[in-house]
């Protein structure tokens, strides 16, 4: 007979779940919340999950993506106890195999068993033995094609030394990708350092990446190491790696081509063996024709290339991190929503969600907070994601002419927007957003804190 993972975090439907099982012949595993299950299902050959749809550190779609990543083929029923036809087949487009309510029903449990492990096992299912397996860790992969080519891109140079960049849209999840990299290498046991490049001080950059010792510079109280030494045996994740100076680009280019790097204030320099991961929102090869991106270190760091689609163009995908955002959104707030109502699921398609996972992440967690029910309704969303075309309207008639003095000249509140606003034109480019502005970087990088934009 075939051996059962059991995820519940009640640990008495667990064990009478397993009696009833175990009486049928069937071999048992539980667990009680999806950490747990993740290392038995790693561990152990399991041929069918019967997943709770709620539990304590994770959700039951959310386990269902990470099985379906490690192996496509085993069926998956997961038990719930709201049993209305909406919830029934969302499950389903999600890739659930079939659910179950609770109270659960002993018979009916055991038919859909049987039946589910009945099913024929495909060529892939055979093929995936002698492949190696994967994991997704925090990376939510979706059910796109467009992010599956990714992935599947992703998988086949995890395995080797090769430098990646990883280009899109800020909030597509550059970084997520490039841990997903990380962890299905053969690195995955050593340090995985990640810096954003766009917001290291010009003056500091060079002590970031390679360190300083003590006395190099006013300041300099300490020995310090940077995030290349930090990273050796590892990766280290670049983002936003074409706004580095052209000096610190130099410097970056001799410590990938030989190997070692050198403290500021110091004469002795130390081999590292590190893998470089960079991210770009911007085309690098535009910068190296514009003269602004060193055409040689282009080259060194783009032996390989992934492209992330934005969230607009990922279709029902919304919706899988709708349900991701929602889980830590009820951990964080310690609420118990379960999903969107039908007119809400619907504005979420429809948004163009510029601002990709992090401006979806905001707008699930501000309405988790406001939910007076167990759904999301379109009361608890703010006004420009259900009618986007008055927000287009209020930055229309707040948008004036971009001369020198246009941010000295306005409010606060249309300055915030006009930033906002030129940011999203620019393509989430901030070093093209602040030339359009006639701000430099930094002053542009300070403006967003002040007024709490993330983009």
């Amino acid at each position: 007979m075939g051996k059962i993972l059991i995820i519940d975090d009640d640990s008495f439907i667990c064990e009478i779940l397993k009696k009833h099982l175990k009486n049928r012949k069937y071999q048992v595993e539980t667990a009680y919340s999806a950490q747990s299950a993740f290392q038995i299902f790693k561990g152990s050959a399991i041929d069918l999950v019967l997943c709770d749809f709620r539990l304590p550190d994770s959700s039951g779609l959310e386990v269902l993506q990470k099985v379906r990543a490690m192996n496509a083929d085993i069926p998956v029923i997961i038990m719930t106890a709201y049993a209305d036809v909406r919830m029934a087949v969302k499950l389903m487009k999600m890739g659930a195999d079939d659910y179950i309510t609770k109270p659960i029903q002993q018979e009916e449990l055991m038919g859909l068993i049987e039946k589910l492990l009945k099913k024929p096992k495909t060529q892939e299912r055979v093929e995936s033995k002698s492949k190696p397996s994967f994991t997704n860790g925090d990376f939510i992969v979706g059910n796109s094609p467009r992010i599956k080519q990714v992935v599947e891109l992703a998988k086949k140079v995890a395995p080797t030394n090769m430098s990646v960049i990883i280009e899109g849209e800020t909030g597509t999840g550059k970084e997520y990708i490039a841990r997903f990299i990380h962890e299905n290498s053969l690195r995955s046991g050593k340090p995985f350092v990640a810096i954003d490049c766009g917001a290291i001080p010009k003056d500091i950059a060079n002590s970031e990446l390679f360190g300083h010792v003590k006395g190099s510079f006013t300041g300099a109280v300490t020995d310090k190491e940077g995030v290349f030494q930090k990273a050796d045996g590892g990766t280290l994740f670049l983002d936003e790696i074409g706004n580095l100076t052209y000096e610190i680009q130099l410097k970056l280019l001799r410590a990938i081509q030989e190997r070692e790097v050198s403290r500021l204030g110091d004469d002795k320099s130390r081999k590292i063996d590190i893998r470089i991961i960079a991210a770009t929102n911007e085309q690098l090869a535009s910068d190296v024709q514009e003269g602004t991106f060193r055409e040689d270190l282009y080259h060194r760091i783009n032996e390989f290339k992934l492209s992330l689609p934005p969230i607009r163009e990922r279709g029902n995908d919304v919706l899988v991190f709708v349900d991701s955002f929602i889980k830590q959104a009820n951990t964080e707030l310690s609420r118990s929503i379960i999903g969107l109502d039908k007119d809400a699921e619907q504005i979420f398609l429809n948004y163009p969600w510029y601002g990709n996972l992090r401006e979806l992440k905001n707008v699930v967690k501000r309405s988790v907070l406001l939910a007076s029910g167990d759904l999301i309704d379109k009361t608890c969303l703010p006004v420009e994601i259900v009618f986007p075309e008055k927000e287009e309207l209020a930055v229309a008639e707040v948008t004036v002419n971009r001369s020198d003095s246009m941010l000295k000249n306005a409010s606060s509140e249309i300055e915030k927007q006009l930033i906002m606003r030129t940011i999203q034109e620019a393509g989430y480019n901030k070093s093209k957003a602040a030339r359009i502005l006639n701000i430099d970087r930094k002053t542009l990088y300070n403006k967003m804190k002040l007024y709490d934009i993330d983009l």
